[in-house]
């Protein structure tokens, strides 16, 4: 891992175990590298805790989010969404950062430094609002709704004892219940 890789892994384990309160010097000591080297490679502890968030939802989204799509929007909606609960269930530290960023003040106080990471979600949605597949909503609500079910999910997977067996056996219906508030119901 580079210097830099070194500093978001050790970053993100103390935010997650201590809280964004956690001091520049506890960073500096859980990594064991000197101040000057730490400053070399951040800004600032404030854009290190954006950047971190930032570089998450991006892997999320290279990872979980491909291009492909089906004749059946419901059927692509699930697949993206399975992916994301699963890479949540398989990486919980990362999952625990990004709950902690966005129940945080950073999330308020630095919305503008992370308005991109929404783009793709944003695109996404108005493809299936525009085909008529999702209620009109607005665009930010449905991704926010959709951000809350991947999240609830993923901590009711972890809450339980084999929580990717458990994803297995329930996603299926845990999705038709998502699926049911957001799609537009077809007239027969």
């Amino acid at each position: 891992m580079s210097k830099k890789a070194d500093i978001y892994q050790g970053a993100m384990e103390l935010f997650v175990a201590k809280g964004f309160t956690a001091s520049v010097n506890e960073l500096i000591e859980r990594i064991g590298i000197a101040k000057g080297t730490l400053y070399h490679h951040i800004s600032g502890k404030d854009q290190l805790i954006v950047d971190i968030y930032k570089q998450l939802m991006f892997e999320i989204e290279e990872k979980c989010v491909d291009s492909s799509s089906s004749e059946d929007p419901k059927q692509d909606s699930k697949r993206v969404f399975s992916k994301i609960v699963k890479w949540f269930i398989s990486n919980p530290t990362k999952f625990y950062y990004i709950n902690i960023f966005e129940t945080s003040p950073y999330i308020k106080v630095h919305f503008g430094r992370v308005e991109d990471t929404l783009e793709g979600p944003r695109k996404n949605i108005m493809q299936k609002v525009n085909m008529g597949v999702l209620k009109g909503y607005k665009t930010d609500m449905i991704a926010y709704f959709d951000f809350a079910f991947t999240r609830a999910m993923a901590n009711y997977f972890l809450s339980l004892s084999k929580p990717l067996k458990s994803f297995k056996d329930e996603f299926d219906e845990a999705f038709d219940l998502y699926w049911d508030g957001v799609a537009r119901k077809q007239i027969s």
